[in-house]
């Protein structure tokens, strides 16, 4: 065991140092089989390591120039869709007839047909219709 780790103060090391460093105490030891696989094991682990980080990367660039693309797309089309739309919603009101609802007609009879009292006291009856009431004076 290598005393002299023993005494450093606790720092944050990676896995593959970890490795090395007990690879180096079972060499010490004189495990030399087993320190070689720790050492190769703290090889893999930092070549891995090293993958994965660029792995990250790539998707980071990849995303960015997604990003890109999506903004450049939507720059080349954002004026013929709103063109489109504003087209659209330009016909649809020229072509709107509102007295085409199929109970247009119905309603504004019954709108004018009824005078206001008449109207409020139907209204009120189907409101307490069934219920029951309290009053305090």
């Amino acid at each position: 065991m290598n005393i002299e780790n023993q005494n450093q103060p606790a720092t944050r090391e990676t896995m593959a140092e970890y490795l090395d460093r007990l690879a180096a105490d079972q060499i010490e030891a004189g495990m030399d089989a087993t320190g070689a696989d720790m050492k190769a094991a703290a090889a893999e682990i930092r070549k891995l390591t090293l993958k994965v980080d660029q792995m990250a990367a790539a998707m980071a660039h990849v995303a960015s120039r997604e990003d890109q693309l999506a903004s450049a797309l939507f720059g080349l089309l954002e004026d013929r869709i709103r063109s489109e739309a504003e087209s659209a919603a330009q016909d649809a009101l020229e072509d709107y007839d509102p007295t085409d609802h199929y109970n247009f007609a119905d309603a504004v009879a019954e709108q004018t047909a009824d005078s206001g009292d008449d109207r409020t006291r139907e209204i009120v009856r189907e409101v307490i219709e069934g219920g029951s009431f309290t009053f305090h004076v």
